[in-house]
């Protein structure tokens, strides 16, 4: 697929990017329209900037032709496009919504590197429909599934125009959302421009970025360093109040316990949030009552494993800088997890109010949170502090830091936690990550040098998906190791894993874009008695076409030994202690995304525990026009453990819609059915944004019972419902 040559000189040059002579913005000299269209004069004197094919073959010119720039004056950084195509008919304009996220839309958009610490980025992205995406960028995008962070938003506009030639496009973000640093009159940043058309699988780019990693593209060490001249933005203040008003209903037994009766109550609160930039790389964050109504609910998963289920932050407040507060050990595992404030057993917990601050002061990154919430049943009021920093050390891509979190409960108990890490780029893409915590309690006793309660991870890896690869980690979780602010899949574990892998790029003539073959084993202890859990071995094929769809094959293989009854599927059915070895197949495809109806499809079959299953996953996705579409999730698990007559199956049915009336008005809905808890749980959303900082929602929530006679007395057909307004208005002084 690739030319002979041209990758490693790509690949050279974008590896020293970052020493070069940065690339000089230039300063508007008249105003602009800003109107999607760049066609003043200020415009004509901006030189373009060239753009090179990252996918479907990297390294060569783009099928269709990119006019982009970059300006700033003393308020706006500015980012133009004018993105034409040879035949208009395949502009693909899906979607309006704020912040929606599809494949199936042409795409424009930036990566910067605010701090030019080739780690972390903001990033801005529209669609020929001018919709507005902003996202944070965090660990350069190491893990896909946790390194980017859609649920960030900023104050930032953007307008679009669809024309005969195809579409275009102007940004204006104002310097007082974005953080950054001035020396000596200079402020550099890392930026990547990237232009996606899904009409024919391709992407092109600025600077070339190879394809030698995963997501290359979202990588902030691999943006083009750019340098700006007396950058002096105000730092205005945001007072953002908010008022809501509605009704809950709920069905609650009545004083017999015969039956169930409704109970009404009216819902009003008000609250306020403020945000204030110290400095130009130093914000702070107040909220008082903070409320989040309008959060989307939770996607509903069934469990079928050992570990621990997790769900994603989704409320806006926590996503500002957010990745200034990880402390991951991977998989999910972290030291702050954010969902432990204001949440407790799955339901909301008020937050009387709190502050958070983040930013950079020389070249510490620091972040400072304190939240206090209510008692909530025999849950005390409590208090949650997290403090976090680090720096960039031997090189751009090295850092090392430090953290402490604090849990501290009304009535006296407290949950104290505090770590050291860092990640070292050794030599050219091989990487050192190291982290070690320890937790403290009321009640307990520990030492430093003491295993119980310490966390520590060990982990080399080779980053690059081209050629050879591999990754090795140790980890330990201690028995004693309890982060009261963090989340843990499992605890008291000791284990290794290995990862062996090749992948290359066939020629240019091939259909087939990339491939790749994998092994990866893993092994886990019990920390406290030294016994054997779990050993796994995985092989890997996937496969990727210049057109877009791809293709994994998985055969998988445990040995597992169960100390304890292991409960499956909310209780439908469970295995009792023992050594169970077992091996089953998976294979999972993706459809491309150049047309409006595309599809994700998983399937896994085979030996399971004492039993067998079979596990489907269905996610197509419809997009209608430029302002409906249709998604639908389906999860079939059948589970059967014929030795003893036990067996289940389970059904998740997820539909979600979105009707976008304009880039300011949405309805969205969201329904969810799941047979291991018999309910349907739906959530209906009307949004109305006529500008950044500033909206109404109308939120409809219900759960609704499926099996009426599964206890005694029998259930009521809705378990609930709740109704509410929610209005924000921000001002800016």
């Amino acid at each position: 697929m690739l030319k002979i040559l041209l990758p490693g000189f790509f690949l050279i040059c974008s590896s020293v990017l970052w020493s070069q002579t940065p690339l000089v913005v230039s300063k508007l000299t008249a105003a602009i329209n800003f109107d999607g269209v760049p066609d003043e004069e200020a415009w004509q004197s901006v030189q373009p900037l060239p753009v090179t094919m990252h996918s479907p073959v990297f390294g060569n010119e783009p099928t269709e032709i990119s006019v982009i720039k970059i300006a700033y004056d003393n308020e706006y950084f500015y980012v133009s496009g004018i993105l034409n195509y040879k035949d208009p008919a395949d502009i693909r304009a899906f979607g309006k919504k704020r912040d929606l996220l599809s494949s199936t839309t042409d795409w424009f958009g930036i990566i910067l590197d605010t701090f030019n610490d080739r780690e972390n980025a903001v990033s801005f992205w529209t669609n020929p429909n001018g919709l507005r995406l902003d996202v944070t960028v965090k660990n350069d995008f190491v893990d896909p599934n946790s390194d980017v962070n859609s649920n960030w938003n900023t104050f930032w506009d953007v307008k679009t125009l669809i024309n005969e030639q195809g579409w275009s496009t102007e940004f204006r973000v104002p310097f007082s959302s974005l953080r950054f640093q001035v020396e000596k009159e200079k402020t550099r940043m890392g930026i990547t421009i990237i232009r996606y058309s899904p009409a024919k699988s391709e992407m092109a780019t600025f600077p070339a970025v190879p394809p030698h990693f995963i997501g290359s593209y979202w990588k902030p060490s691999l943006t083009a360093p750019i340098e700006f001249t007396g950058l002096k933005p105000e730092n205005p203040v945001y007072v953002t109040p908010y008022i809501t008003g509605g009704t809950g209903q709920i069905y609650e037994l009545n004083e017999a316990g015969t039956d169930y009766k409704m109970n009404s109550t009216l819902k009003y609160d008000a609250g306020v949030d403020a945000k204030y930039s110290i400095t130009n790389n130093l914000t702070v964050d107040l909220t008082a009552n903070t409320d989040f109504a309008q959060v989307e609910a939770d996607d509903q998963k069934i469990n079928l494993t050992r570990y621990s289920l997790y769900f994603p932050e989704k409320r806006v407040f926590f996503h500002e800088k957010n990745d200034v507060f990880d402390f991951s050990f991977l998989s999910g595992n972290n030291l702050f997890y954010s969902r432990r404030i204001g949440l407790y057993e799955g339901n909301p917990v008020r937050i009387y109010g709190g502050l958070r601050m983040t930013g950079r002061i020389n070249k510490w990154d620091l972040g400072i949170l304190d939240m206090q919430t209510a008692k909530f049943g025999e849950n005390p009021g409590e208090n949650f502090g997290a403090f976090r920093t680090k720096r960039s050390v031997f090189n751009q891509n090295s850092y090392a830091g430090g953290m402490f979190t604090s849990r501290l409960g009304m009535d006296g108990s407290y949950n104290l936690a505090y770590g050291l890490d860092g990640q070292f780029r050794v030599t050219g893409d091989e990487y050192l990550t190291v982290r070690w915590a320890q937790t403290y309690e009321n009640d307990s006793l520990n030492k430093f040098l003491d295993l119980s309660p310490s966390r520590f991870i060990i982990n080399w890896e080779h980053r690059n998906l081209k050629g050879f690869g591999y990754d090795f980690l140790y980890t330990w979780s201690g028995d004693k190791f309890n982060p009261g602010m963090g989340f843990e899949i499992k605890d008291n574990y000791q284990g290794v894993r290995s990862i062996f892998q090749y992948g290359w790029f066939p020629d240019e003539g091939n259909s087939m874009r990339y491939q790749r073959i994998m092994l990866s084993t893993a092994g886990l202890w019990n920390t406290a008695t030294g016994l054997h859990e779990t050993t796994t071995g995985v092989l890997t094929w996937y496969l990727e076409s210049k057109k877009g769809y791809w293709l994994q094959l998985d055969g998988f293989l445990y040995v597992e030994d169960l100390a304890d009854t292991l409960n499956l599927g909310n209780n439908q059915a469970y295995v009792p202690q023992g050594r169970y070895p077992f091996a089953y197949l998976s294979g999972q495809y993706n459809t491309s995304y150049s047309h409006a109806l595309s599809a994700n499809l998983t399937g896994e079959a085979g030996k399971f525990y004492d039993g067998w299953k079979l596990s489907l996953h269905a996610s197509p996705s419809l997009a209608i026009g430029a302002g409906f579409s249709l998604d639908m999730t389906y999860f079939l698990d059948y589970v059967n453990f014929s030795a003893r007559s036990m067996k289940f199956t389970n059904h998740i049915v997820g539909l979600k819609g979105l009707l976008t009336l304009t880039t300011k008005t949405s309805i969205s809905t969201f329904i969810q059915y799941n047979t291991a808890i018999d309910k349907i749980y739906s959530n209906i959303r009307f949004r109305y944004n006529p500008r950044e900082g500033n909206d109404f929602y109308l939120v409809y929530d219900e759960g609704l019972n499926t099996r009426l006679t599964r206890e005694i007395p029998s259930l009521p057909y809705s378990e609930g419902r709740t109704i509410l307004l929610k209005y924000t208005y921000t001002f800016r002084f």
